[in-house]
């Protein structure tokens, strides 16, 4: 019979993981359902000295016929967040949706099926941080840490397989302006002054990145965001500098940093401002891999259709590791970091109902 998702679920979501804790727990939960797998850590520790775990575990030696490959550490959440409730078939609780939903479908599917059969090697990866910047899969690419025909990475997508996905960048533009005692303000020059300026202008970026569009998305260009603002030292003092956070989602199709030059242009088109700008983070878009059996596998099973999505995922950092990649799971995004995340209860049966049928599937079983 094996284990049910949803009662895996329960265990998994009162799991602290937040991403600037160590994910040692999640990594030791899971292990109890890959007993006699070939199991090897890829460890490494944070900035702050935390150490953190990759895990790939493999059914026997070789290129994988098919890796499942799930993240386990979630964003902060207050400690409700690790209560986990049943209510109107739906299961509430932080990582419920993103994404410890998907990893109780592996464990659920892994207990359902008779590994010691399969003819095929199956691989179950599970990585850290990814919700700061999918550092675990970026390591594990690094090191070409394994090798798969086909990848299924977590995330929830309502049961579509996801074919394509935007890329994910990260910059700050620092405003300096002249400090001064605010009784005096023609002594200093106000960098939040300036800032509103920078802010203002970026409206127009964004709106030049919208000529370039790829239909497969929606929104279907590359969407700017200024996130966070930080600037002075007291209300009384000019502030003599203020930093904007900014993010941008770049299309498949169109340049990671294409967001980056516009936002240099613009700046320097800025007269009296003194700005500089610095990309910190630029994460490819994931594009479509060149066949599509796993994704047509996945619809017919899940009876759904291909899809695209407008956030960032492993894939795009796994994808030089495997042949096709696709991005599946159950449950809705918009639900994902929210203070009400839940993951369907019938959703959730089903991803794992699909998992065990995909693994007999592509990793055959002896007779």
């Amino acid at each position: 019979m094996g284990m049910k998702p949803d009662d895996l679920l329960l265990d998994l979501v009162a799991i602290p993981s937040v991403s600037p804790m160590s994910n040692a727990p999640m990594i030791a939960y899971a292990e109890q359902y890959l007993r006699g797998w070939k199991k090897k850590r890829y460890c490494y520790r944070d900035a702050a000295g935390v150490e953190k775990i990759n895990l790939i575990a493999t059914t026997k030696p070789g290129v994988a016929e098919l890796a499942l490959v799930c993240h386990t550490d979630t964003v902060p959440c207050e400690a409700e967040g690790l209560r986990p409730m049943l209510r109107g078939g739906k299961l509430y609780g932080r990582g419920s949706c993103d994404v410890k939903g998907f990893l109780a479908c592996i464990l659920s599917a892994v207990s359902r099926v008779d590994v010691k059969a399969l003819k095929k090697p199956l691989a179950v990866v599970l990585t850290a941080d990814e919700e700061v910047g999918c550092v675990g899969a970026k390591f594990l690419a690094k090191k070409k840490a394994f090798r798969a025909r086909h990848i299924i990475i977590g995330e929830p997508t309502g049961l579509r397989p996801v074919c394509a996905g935007k890329g994910y960048a990260l910059g700050e533009i620092v405003v300096r302006g002249k400090e001064a005692h605010s009784a005096y303000p023609a002594h200093g020059h106000s960098a939040i002054v300036d800032a509103a300026r920078v802010v203002l202008a970026l409206e127009g970026v964004a709106k030049k990145l919208k000529t370039h569009k790829n239909r497969a998305f929606d929104p279907p260009f590359t969407t700017l965001n200024a996130g966070l603002i930080h600037g002075g030292t007291a209300k009384n003092i000019i502030p003599g500098e203020c930093r904007i956070t900014v993010e941008w989602r770049p299309v498949p199709g169109h340049p990671e940093d294409g967001a980056a030059h516009l936002i240099r242009e613009m700046l320097a088109g800025l007269r009296g401002i003194d700005a500089a700008f610095e990309v910190k983070r630029l994460d490819p878009p994931f594009e479509p891999s060149p066949s599509n059996e796993l994704a047509t596998m996945v619809q017919s099973l899940a009876n759904t259709r291909p899809d695209a999505v407008p956030f960032g995922t492993e894939a795009a950092h796994l994808r030089g590791l495997g042949g096709e990649v696709i991005v599946f799971g159950a449950g809705d995004m918009t639900m994902a970091h929210t203070d009400h995340e839940f993951v369907p209860v019938k959703e959730l049966r089903a991803c794992a109902g699909n998992l065990v049928s995909i693994i007999e599937r592509l990793c055959g079983r002896t007779q």
